[in-house]
């Protein structure tokens, strides 16, 4: 008796990488917890990890230079928007450190 595989949507295998990347929980926990196996959710982490690095399973090297440079140019956004962000809560601690200093 063969068991029809079930698939998960894009968006529900972003949400249990981001609880293990963002929220920093251990893979076996966040499996466990959404009742998908442990190799399941390693595997999507692996691709996620791919995928950010600009490694494309299913096209391999058979990206355009367009494509290429998509993937090099949302990398970039990414990081600069992460950039940012830290910098918006340097500068709200640092405010809020200076206000301190002043009562």
């Amino acid at each position: 008796m063969t068991g029809k595989r079930k698939q998960y949507t894009r968006e529900f295998k972003l949400e249990a990488i981001n609880m293990v990347i963002e929220h920093n929980r251990k893979i076996t926990e966040v499996a466990a917890s959404l009742g998908i196996g442990q190799s399941t959710l390693d595997k999507w982490l692996r691709q996620y990890r791919e995928e950010q690095q600009g490694i494309s399973p299913t096209q391999g090297n058979a990206l355009t230079d367009e494509q290429r440079e998509l993937q090099e140019l949302r990398k970039q956004v990414k990081r600069l928007t992460m950039e940012r962000d830290i910098l918006k809560k340097a500068s709200a601690l640092l405010a809020l450190d200076s206000l301190r200093d002043y009562r």
